[in-house]
């Protein structure tokens, strides 16, 4: 059933008088109008929109958004609407929204009461093959695999200021910390904290900040994990009563790459990274001591119990001295970033006593793990004691000396860099000329490499990206976890070579043996010759045996960017078919037996490859039946991994209950028959041709300059800083123009295409798709699971869509829009500002352009509605997918929100611009002049445009020669009074218009569910 936190919010807003003030920021509108009744507004534009809609049917011009906005744009001229009202408005819709959201994601994750999880746990346990035949190495060897990795990412969609982000998790969970379900009383507190915040992120996003957070939501997991394991070793007690605690389950890994991702930034030092791995090896530490406190503390005093409390003392004082000094080279390592003599000079004297002191320092999880099972062996009389150390030494052998495991990434091109000298490599390595040129390069270096010894100058004097993350690694082996493995990710890996390349550095510095290299798969050439790609890694005899003596062969495969260079659904079809296609590449290499470890990073919002309907639909989308039946059939242990990306990805973690819940229903999915019989697999003609058909249509938008420029130039302006991370690689920053779309990365590129009212990556395409043969899709949707599901998430962007926003966006740049809206104008000096709103416009020629693009999404759109409409006309709405929730759809409510946020949008922008005439005449300063800071506004790059117009136009301090004459002056001359007209009139409107439109963002990206 889930929450009915928007019912109850009714509820409160008619018993209860909510205020929807401006919040206290220097943008805010003032004066303020304290005698607004937001409800009735709201009541009001809903009743206009009807109005506007229904115009549509005589008018099939008519656009009822852009009709609301020029009406509301009106209003404010007339004075019967005032922006603080607006402002106001924004404030409700945005809370309004976000109370949906949260109810949607109660939907989403499914049960969240904390008793009936457990029984969900309960039953999956009692479901192990062990437990069914009372066979004690069967269980051990069944709770002993990897099934499943979450990896907890850095991704910038921390799109919420951390308050609101915890209340969001808070209300989806529905319980306080106690478990209890909230009470309608501590609701409406919480209905009003959240109509009293600003949905936007914080100010300053910084990577520590997003560190600690992602630390938070590990934590929660792992305690998810413990109630888990706390189960397990239960039922195993009872069952097993003389070996129990002998189990050593790992079914279920915690990773992150938060603080080691570098692909693309060059912002993160190894110094940081080095850190952050410092300190959460003392966060380990601790939780380790605590934990051992609390089992001395339960273990009875007396002479059968002396032995085990004097060993449980030991390891108390091993961790004791190995935390002695932890906060010293933590804050020497952060120091060191910044680069001074004098924290280089503090960093060498603290790594000197790291390295005289390794022979007694603890890097070795396995002597905690040694010491843990003499204390098990002496604890068998104390149940209860003896639960507790099993349950602890399962956390270390899970999680080793740190919080999770880590993940290390870079980016092919930085392998490349790093290897080109050593082997003369001038070309790409799959150039058919140099290709098997340079792989014997490669083998020459791999048979003659002896391993070098470093310290942490090496790593202060190299240069080469590649070669300093290799060394980073080893130094966390040898200084915080010796034996826990470390994922090497190589993003946009198109070639064998590349992880043959990093073999031969991971061999250098002597780290092979603990590293699992794994080549992501996500551009188009990567995704369609991946398995080929893998055939000619293994056929390799170095990176073979590598693979063996690992006993482990990792791949990851990317929903983010091939989301938006295949279109979604497309990617998600790509993906399965290198999945299977690696199914009988293992099977030609013989590795049955191997740990087969794939990686499927996606995002939180659709277009990145989050299924919205529920967390089984997610997870199938991800790891199809069919093809993981193949895998397994290959008879490798296969461990699916996938990622949480961001503030969007924390969000189900960052409560405890929610974390219960989530872990729930992953294990449910690993309980669920691998359902491999599917007409989608039998039509495999047309599934090809109609997923080519979606990629080719993406492929050509990519590539379409128009299509950049509305990405670029317009539609960024609507985001507002999500992230520690830039909205471009790094390395392509210093670019000065932007040729393509695929310059832009997908989390931008898709909250852009929110923000415009259109999830073009996910359905375009699929119009056209459909439109070659209606008839085979409307069998295969409704005969065809796999395939109802990847078309179902089209369906679903769809129903978050509307043209008729994404063609106000588009016709508020027609000049022939301002030149009509002029002749209307009543007031003769408005009319006249219009009009200058036009020939602006007009020099920029770029509405014309941006419409052709507009037109090739309408065109799909047709298609694609058409089909649906023709469908739902030919059998019952009760007959939709199963997999699809109605409420997870937009009712008439939230479609009214989401329009109506678009409405007052688009009006701000209609002051925007006709503010912008307003700006004074002035001689060319600051490198600018009066038409390009217009440019710019009309770009809606208005932030800039302010700081650059008031440095030029500044407001000046009252005159020096005026004081401490004795007597106080209050007249000054001219020349002090500064622009105090043009700041109060021009400039601070533009600042807090601009601010107000970046708050509507924040409310789209509420109705979505998540930020690009």
């Amino acid at each position: 059933m889930g929450l009915m936190l928007r019912r109850l919010l009714k509820k409160f807003l008619a018993e209860d008088k909510f205020t929807f003030l401006p919040l206290e920021e220097e943008v805010s509108f003032r004066p303020v109008d304290e005698g607004v009744e937001v409800l009735s507004l709201y009541a009001s534009l809903r009743e206009n929109l009807k109005h506007f809609r229904l115009l549509t049917r005589e008018n099939p011009f008519a656009n009822p958004i852009l009709l609301l906005a020029v009406n509301l744009s009106r209003r404010l001229e007339k004075g019967e609407l005032s922006f603080s009202a607006l402002e106001q408005l924004t404030q409700f819709l945005n809370g309004l929204s976000f109370v949906a959201r949260a109810e949607r994601l109660n939907l989403y994750v499914g049960e969240v009461d904390p008793l009936e999880n457990l029984t969900s746990l309960e039953a999956f346990i009692n479901g192990l093959s062990g437990f069914e035949k009372k066979d004690f190495e069967t269980l051990a060897k069944a709770v002993s695999q990897e099934l499943f990795g979450l990896v907890v990412t850095a991704h910038p969609t921390f799109a919420l200021r951390e308050e609101l982000l915890r209340l969001l998790s808070d209300l989806a969970s529905g319980r306080n910390l106690a478990g209890v379900p909230f009470t309608e009383a501590q609701l409406r507190e919480l209905f009003k904290d959240v109509f009293s915040r600003e949905h936007l992120s914080d100010p300053e996003i910084t990577l520590e900040k997003e560190h600690r957070l992602a630390l938070e939501a590990i934590g929660n997991i792992k305690r998810a994990l413990t109630r888990l394991y706390d189960l397990l070793f239960r039922k195993a007690r009872e069952t097993f009563p003389e070996d129990w605690w002998r189990l050593r389950p790992r079914l279920i890994t915690v990773a992150s790459w938060v603080g080691y991702d570098l692909d693309g930034r060059r912002d993160i030092a190894w110094t940081q990274s080095f850190a952050f791995r410092l300190e959460e090896r003392k966060l380990a530490l601790e939780r380790y001591l605590r934990e051992l406190q609390h089992v001395l503390d339960l273990c009875p005093m007396g002479k059968d119990t002396e032995a085990l409390r004097g060993r449980l003392a030991h390891l108390i004082q091993l961790l004791s001295e190995n935390l002695s000094g932890a906060d010293e080279e933590i804050e020497a390592f952060l120091r060191a970033s910044s680069g001074t003599e004098e924290s280089l000079e503090e960093l060498r004297l603290v790594a000197k006593r790291m390295f005289f002191g390794l022979s007694r320092r603890l890097v070795r999880p396995s002597v905690l793990v040694s010491l843990l099972d003499e204390a098990a062996g002496l604890a068998q009389e104390v149940p209860e004691v003896l639960h507790r150390l099993v349950l602890l030494r399962t956390e270390i052998e899970n999680f080793g000396l740190g919080a999770s495991h880590i993940h290390v990434r870079l980016n092919a091109k930085q392998i490349h860099n790093a290897v080109r000298n050593l082997i003369g490599m001038e070309t790409d390595p799959e150039d058919p000329s140099s290709k098997k040129t340079y792989l014997k390069a490669l083998d020459s270096l791999l048979s003659a490499v002896k391993p070098v010894t470093i310290n942490f100058g090496s790593l202060i004097a190299e240069r080469t990206t590649a070669k300093r993350l290799f060394m980073l690694v080893a130094q966390i082996l040898k200084y915080v976890d010796a034996e826990t493995p470390i994922r090497f990710l190589i993003a946009e890996t198109e070639s064998s070579f590349t992880p043959i390349a990093a073999l031969y550095f991971a061999k250098l510095f002597g780290v092979e043996e603990r590293i699992d290299i794994s080549p992501l798969f996500e551009t188009p050439r990567a995704l369609f010759r991946g398995a080929r790609i893998v055939d000619e890694m293994l056929s390799n005899r170095f990176y073979r045996e590598y693979v063996l003596r690992r006993g482990c062969l990792a791949i990851q495969t990317g929903f983010s960017d091939a989301g938006r260079h295949l279109g979604q659904t497309a990617a998600s079809f790509a993906i399965e078919n290198l999945r299977r296609r690696l199914a009988r590449v293992v099977e030609k290499h013989r590795l049955s037996g191997i740990k087969l470890v794939v990686f499927n990073t996606h995002g939180e919002s659709i277009g990145r490859g989050a299924h919205p309907a529920n967390f089984t639909a997610r997870l199938k989308y991800l790891m199809s039946p069919r093809s993981r039946a193949e895998l397994l059939k290959a008879g490798v242990k296969l461990k699916e991994e996938f990622s949480f990306q961001g503030g969007d990805g924390y969000v189900y973690f960052l409560n405890p209950y929610l974390a219960l819940a989530v872990l729930s229903r992953i294990l449910e999915f690993a309980r669920a028959p691998l359902e491999e019989e599917d007409p989608f697999y039998r039509e495999w003609d047309y599934v090809f041709e109609f997923f080519a058909t979606v990629q080719q249509f993406n492929e050509r938008l990519m590539q379409d300059p128009d299509y950049a420029l509305l990405l670029h130039e317009y539609g960024r302006h609507f985001l507002y800083p999500t992230g520690s991370r830039a909205v471009r690689r790094q390395f392509e920053l210093e670019k000065h123009q932007l040729f393509s779309a695929a310059e832009i990365r997908a989390i931008p590129h898709n909250a852009i295409l929110h923000q415009l009212g259109l999830l073009a990556n996910t359905l375009g395409g699929v119009g056209q798709a459909i439109k070659k043969n209606p008839e085979q899709f409307a069998c295969l949707k409704q005969e065809s699971e796999r395939f109802r599901l990847l078309v179902s998430l089209a369906e679903y962007a769809l129903s978050f869509s509307d043209f008729y926003a994404f063609a106000g966006y588009l016709d508020i740049l027609d000049p022939g829009f301002w030149l009509m809206a002029a002749a209307k104008a009543e007031n003769p000096q408005h009319a006249q500002e219009l009009r200058q709103v036009a020939d602006f416009l007009e020099l920029q020629n770029k509405h014309a352009n941006l419409s052709r693009v507009g037109r090739i999404f309408y065109r799909d759109l047709l298609d694609f509605t058409e089909a649906l409409h023709t469908m739902d006309c030919s059998r019952e709405e009760e007959e939709r997918s199963a997999l699809i929730e109605e409420r997870l759809w937009l009712d008439a409510e939230l479609r009214d929100t989401l329009e109506i946020l678009h409405a007052v949008r688009l009006a701000l922008i209609y002051q925007i611009f006709t503010l912008a005439m307003q700006i004074p005449e002035f001689s060319p300063q600051r490198g600018t002049t009066r038409e390009e800071i217009i440019e710019r506004i009309l770009h809606l790059d208005v932030k800039s445009a302010v700081e650059i117009l008031k440095s030029i136009f500044p407001l000046l301090e009252s005159s020096p020669e005026a004081k401490d004459f004795g007597e106080k002056a209050t007249y000054h001359t001219e020349q002090y009074l500064g622009y105090f007209q043009e700041h109060q009139n021009i400039f601070n409107p533009l600042a807090a218009l601009y601010r107000l439109i970046l708050r509507i963002s924040g409310g789209i990206t509420h109705l979505i569910g998540a930020f690009g």
